[in-house]
């Protein structure tokens, strides 16, 4: 699974967000990785893609810290979307006026087995 921030940001804050949001998920036992790209001509190394995370396997308790996660995220910056990407290449977009939709809910949750 994929998932992809935006927003009205700075690229900068944005790069900072993806960072702690990464870091936090890992903390809270979720397999997150941030996605790399392959490096360009002249290049060392893979370069970060800004917004995006790579989430392993997700089981219903790591559902529910994803979620509470982004909670946290979407009251530090108001104009934050999330859009994941579901291994079956569905999208569901996440902001802070749905996150607790019932419909955004049962769509999050077809992700995990």
């Amino acid at each position: 699974m994929i998932v992809s921030l935006s927003g009205e940001l700075s690229p900068e804050r944005l790069a900072s967000l993806t960072r702690d949001l990464n870091r936090n998920l890992s903390r809270a036992g979720v397999p997150a990785s941030l996605v790399a790209q392959p490096p360009a001509a002249g290049e060392r190394g893979d370069a970060v893609t800004i917004g995006q995370i790579a989430l392993g396997l997700i089981t219903g308790g790591a559902l529910t810290a994803v979620i509470e996660c982004l909670k946290a995220y979407f009251v530090r910056e108001r104009t934050l979307v999330v859009k994941v990407t579901r291994p079956d290449g569905q999208q569901i977009e996440v902001n802070a006026k749905n996150i607790d939709d019932a419909l955004v809910l049962k769509a999050l949750s077809g992700a995990a087995p």
